[in-house]
C-alpha cells in the first residue's frame, strides 16, 4: 500500500523527466506540464476523499464497528442498574436475610505496580514470610497455599474460600493490622452477598442464596430453603442508565437519564417470630446435646391461622459454617418440616381415634383385651414383657388405650372402620398429599398400601409416611373443632416498587371432622399427661431440672397441656425395621391450653444415644408454650408497613403442571385449589388477566381421568357452581348464609355426571 501510494505520488514527476528527454521542452514549458499533473491529481484526490466521506455517513461502518456506537463511548456511557434482593423478615419486622457485601483478600506482586513517588504498591519477596505469617493467623489459610500463591508468575492473587467471604469489619481489622505491620500489596474486592444477622435461625427453612453469574454481571439467587423457593418473588430487575462523561470519564452532572428502571425484589415476611425462634433455637441446642440423638425437628404452630411461629432441626448450619456443615454427622440439607418423609409413630393415633369418634366406631367405656393376632403378624403394645404379658392391666377401656398409647386397641378400632372408612378420613386429612405452603421440594408422604396387615398398622402409624407439615395440618382440625387450616410460612409480601403488600389470612381446607369428634380427641390428649396409671407422659418422679413435682409432665403456666405421644420404628435400609434398644423416632404433638388450644408444638427425635426420657421434649416445649402464650396478644399483631392492599394478575394457566402453579400461586398470597390428582391443568374458576385480592380462593381443574368430590368447607356459592359446571352435575341448596357447612357427596369420592349434590349453607 505504501509502495503504492509513493508510486502515485511522484507519478506526475517521473512522467515529466520521461517527457523532458524525449522532447527536450523547454524549462518553463516542464513547469506548466507538472501544474497541470497535480491539478488533476488534486481533483482526483479530493474526489476520492469526498465519496469515502459519503460513504462513511451514508454506511456509518467501517469493517465490523458502528461508527456511531464508537463515537457515543467517547462522551457517553450506558450502565447496569442492579436490583436490589429483597429482604426477608420475621412476622415483626426484624430483618433475618439482607443484602450486604463480603469482601476477598488479594495480593499484588507485580513489581510495576508503585505509587507516583515510586514506592512499592507489591509485595517484595522479602516479605514473602511476614505476610505468610500475618495472613495464617488473621485468616487461618493455610501456609502451603499462601507460599504457593506468594510465589505463582501472575501479577495478583488470591487465598482460596478462607480468603473470601470476609465480613466488612473483619476486613477493617485486616486492614488496620497490616497498616500497622507496614505491610503493603494486600486488598480488598467487594462482592454482592446476602447476610443472616441471626445466625443459627431455621436455617434450613430460610435457607440460603449465593452469588450467581447472569448475563455477565453477578446477582444473589437462592440455593435453599425459602431464599430458593421465594428466589423469584425476591429476586428483582435490573435497569440502565446512561450519562455523559467529560474527557477523563468522569459522569457529567445532570446528564444521567433511565433507559429500563431498575425493579427492586419485593419483601418477604415470614410467620415466624424472632424471639420464639430464637427461644427454639437455644432449647434445641441443649435438647440435641442432653439426647445426642442422630436429628431433631421442632416446629410452633399458631392453632388459630395454621402461622409457623418457629421451627428448627438439628444438625443444622448457619452462613457462617455452611461450607462444614455436612462434615456433621447425620447432617441433612434437607428441611425436615417439609422434605422428608417418616412413619410418625404413636401420634398418628390422633387421627384414627377422630375419625373414630366422628363415625362413631368406637365406644370409648366399652373394654378390650390386650392381645391381637392379624393373620401371621402379632401386634404388641409397648408395655410387652418377655412372657408375653403386660407390665398394665391386660383389660382395658378404649379411653385407657389411648392414654396408655396401645397398638392394639387402635388396631381394634380400624378393624372395626373397617380400611375404607379409615382410608376415606386419611383422604380427608389430606394425608399423602403435599401442603404446598409454598416451600420447595415438599414431600408428599405416602398412605398405606391395600395389604391387610399394613392398612391396620397405619392406625398406630407405622406404614404411613407423612411430613411434620402434614401432620400439622391435621392438628389443626383438632385443635380447632374440626375446621382444618393450612399451614402457613408467610405473613405479607411487600413490592417496594408500588408501595402496596399482600397480606395472608387464615386459609381453610377442611372440615374432617365434627366438633365434638375433635373435642374428644383434645380430652383424651389431657388424659395423656394427667392420667397416673395410663398416661404416658404423666411423670411418678417428676423433673428437676424444671422444678416439676411428680405429675403431668407437659405443664404451662401451672395447667397441663393435652397431649400425644409417639414411639415409631424406624425403615432399615436392608428391609424390615431397625432393632437397636433405641432406634426409634421418639416423639410428642403439644396442644395448649387443652379445651381452645392457642398453639400447636410438635418435636421428634430420632435415634438418641443417651438413655431416653420424655422429659427431653417437655423441657423445650414447656418454656417455649409459656412465652408463646405470654406473647398471645402480640402475635396478632403483625409488622406496619405503611402500604397498601395490592392486587395479583391472574394468569393462563391451563396446560401447566399443577402442582407447580399451585406453588407459584401460594407465593403471591392466594389460596389454591387442585381438583383431582392430574398433572396438568385444564381449567381454571378465575379468568386470565383478572386482579384479584390476596386469599382469594382459585379452583384448578386437572387432568385427572376420574371425577373425585373434594372438601368443599367454607367454600362459596359461586365455587360450588363453577366446580357443578366443570363436573356436570346438578345442584340444591339448603339452609341460607354465605359459606358451605356440609355436602352430600363425601370427599374424595368418585362423581359421576348427571349426579345430585345437596350442599347446606351457613356463615
Amino acid at each position: 500500500m505504501i509502495k503504492f501510494l509513493k508510486k502515485l505520488i511522484f507519478f506526475p514527476f517521473r512522467k515529466v523527466s520521461r517527457n523532458a528527454r524525449k522532447t527536450n521542452w523547454s524549462t518553463e514549458r516542464n513547469r506548466k506540464r507538472v501544474g497541470k499533473s497535480l491539478f488533476f491529481l488534486a481533483i482526483a484526490l479530493f474526489t476520492v476523499f469526498i465519496f469515502r466521506f459519503v460513504w462513511l455517513i451514508t454506511v456509518n461502518h467501517v469493517g465490523g464497528t458502528n461508527l456511531t456506537t464508537m463515537a457515543k463511548s467517547n462522551y457517553q456511557s450506558t450502565v447496569t442498574v442492579q436490583a436490589k434482593r429483597g429482604t426477608i423478615y420475621d412476622r415483626t419486622g426484624a430483618a433475618t436475610a439482607v443484602d450486604s457485601s463480603t469482601y476477598t483478600i488479594y495480593a499484588v506482586i507485580d513489581k510495576t505496580q508503585v505509587d507516583s513517588n515510586g514506592n512499592p504498591l507489591y509485595i517484595d519477596k522479602k516479605d514473602f514470610t511476614k505476610v505468610e505469617d500475618f495472613l495464617n493467623s488473621k485468616l487461618g489459610i493455610d501456609r502451603d497455599l499462601i507460599k504457593k500463591q506468594l510465589n505463582s508468575k501472575l501479577k495478583q492473587v488470591q487465598f482460596g474460600p478462607k480468603g473470601s467471604d470476609i465480613s466488612l469489619e473483619k476486613m477493617k481489622e485486616i486492614q488496620k493490622a497490616a497498616e500497622n505491620e507496614k505491610i503493603v500489596g494486600l486488598g480488598f474486592t467487594a462482592n454482592i452477598s446476602r447476610s443472616y444477622p441471626f445466625g443459627n435461625f431455621a436455617s434450613q427453612f430460610i435457607g440460603i442464596a449465593r452469588p450467581k453469574d447472569e448475563n455477565g454481571t453477578q446477582a444473589l439467587k437462592g440455593d435453599m430453603g425459602l431464599e430458593k423457593a421465594f428466589n423469584n418473588v425476591l429476586s428483582g430487575e435490573n435497569g440502565k442508565e446512561t450519562y455523559q462523561k467529560d474527557i477523563y470519564g468522569r459522569p457529567i452532572p445532570g446528564t444521567t437519564k433511565v433507559i429500563e428502571p431498575v425493579k427492586n425484589g419485593q419483601d418477604v415476611y415470614t410467620t415466624l417470630d424472632a424471639q420464639l425462634q430464637r427461644n427454639l433455637e437455644g432449647y434445641m441446642d441443649k435438647a440435641a446435646t442432653d439426647t445426642g440423638a442422630q436429628q431433631l425437628s421442632g416446629t410452633l404452630v399458631d392453632a388459630h391461622t395454621g402461622e409457623i411461629l418457629a421451627t428448627s432441626q438439628r444438625p443444622t448450619y448457619t452462613a457462617t459454617t455452611i461450607n462444614d456443615a455436612e462434615k456433621q454427622k447425620y447432617f441433612t440439607w434437607n428441611s425436615l418440616l417439609s422434605q422428608s418423609a417418616f412413619e410418625p409413630g404413636s401420634t398418628f393415633k390422633t387421627f384414627l381415634m377422630a375419625g373414630a369418634l366422628d363415625s362413631g366406631k368406637v365406644n370409648l367405656n366399652e373394654t378390650y383385651q390386650r392381645k391381637l393376632q392379624v393373620y401371621d403378624t402379632t401386634i404388641n403394645d409397648w408395655d410387652v414383657t418377655e412372657n408375653k404379658s403386660y407390665t398394665l392391666p391386660e383389660t382395658v377401656t378404649y379411653a385407657q388405650g389411648f392414654a396408655l398409647s396401645s397398638n392394639i386397641g387402635m388396631s381394634k378400632i380400624e378393624m372395626n372402620m373397617g380400611n375404607d372408612l379409615w382410608g376415606s378420613y386419611l383422604n380427608k386429612f389430606k394425608f399423602g398429599l403435599k401442603v404446598r405452603a409454598g416451600l420447595d421440594g415438599e414431600n408428599p408422604g405416602a398412605l398405606p398400601s391395600s395389604n391387610a396387615v399394613t392398612q391396620i398398622q397405619s392406625s398406630f402409624g407405622q406404614g404411613v409416611a407423612v411430613t411434620p407439615l402434614q401432620l400439622i395440618r391435621g392438628w389443626t382440625a383438632i385443635a380447632g373443632n374440626g375446621t382444618m387450616l393450612e399451614p402457613h410460612i408467610v405473613s405479607k409480601v411487600v413490592d417496594p416498587n408500588t408501595k402496596t403488600s399482600l397480606t395472608s389470612k387464615a386459609e381453610v381446607v377442611g372440615h374432617p371432622v365434627s366438633n365434638d369428634a375433635a373435642s374428644g380427641v383434645r380430652d383424651l390428649m389431657l388424659t395423656v399427661n394427667t392420667d397416673p396409671v395410663y398416661g404416658t407422659s404423666y411423670s411418678t418422679s417428676g423433673d428437676s431440672e424444671q422444678n416439676l413435682a411428680a405429675g403431668p409432665l407437659f405443664m404451662v403456666n401451672g395447667e397441663p397441656a393435652a397431649v400425644k405421644t409417639g414411639t415409631a420404628q424406624i425403615a432399615s435400609t436392608t428391609g424390615g425395621y431397625m432393632t437397636g434398644s433405641q432406634d426409634y423416632l421418639y416423639s410428642a404433638v403439644v396442644m395448649y391450653p387443652a379445651k381452645n388450644p392457642d398453639f400447636i408444638f410438635y418435636m421428634n427425635v430420632k435415634i438418641p444415644t443417651e438413655s431416653w426420657t420424655l422429659k427431653y421434649i417437655a423441657r423445650v416445649a414447656n418454656p417455649l408454650l409459656t412465652s408463646a402464650e405470654a406473647m398471645k396478644n402480640d402475635l396478632s399483631v403483625s409488622a406496619d408497613t405503611d402500604t397498601k392492599a395490592g392486587k395479583v394478575t391472574i394468569e393462563n394457566y391451563k396446560g401447566k403442571d399443577s402442582g407447580d402453579t399451585a406453588d407459584s400461586l401460594r407465593r403471591t398470597v392466594l389460596s389454591p385449589v387442585i381438583i383431582g390428582t392430574g398433572a396438568k391443568v385444564t381449567a381454571q374458576s378465575i379468568a386470565e388477566g383478572e386482579k384479584v385480592s390476596a386469599n382469594s380462593r382459585i379452583l384448578l381443574l386437572t387432568n385427572d381421568k376420574d371425577q373425585v368430590m373434594p372438601d368443599m368447607y367454607d367454600w362459596s356459592k359461586k365455587e360450588v357452581e363453577q366446580l357443578a359446571n366443570w363436573f356436570g352435575i346438578k345442584v340444591t341448596y339448603e339452609g341460607s348464609g354465605n359459606k358451605v357447612l356440609t355436602q352430600s357427596i363425601e370427599t374424595s369420592t368418585n362423581v359421576k355426571k348427571g349426579q345430585t349434590l345437596t350442599v347446606k349453607m351457613g356463615n
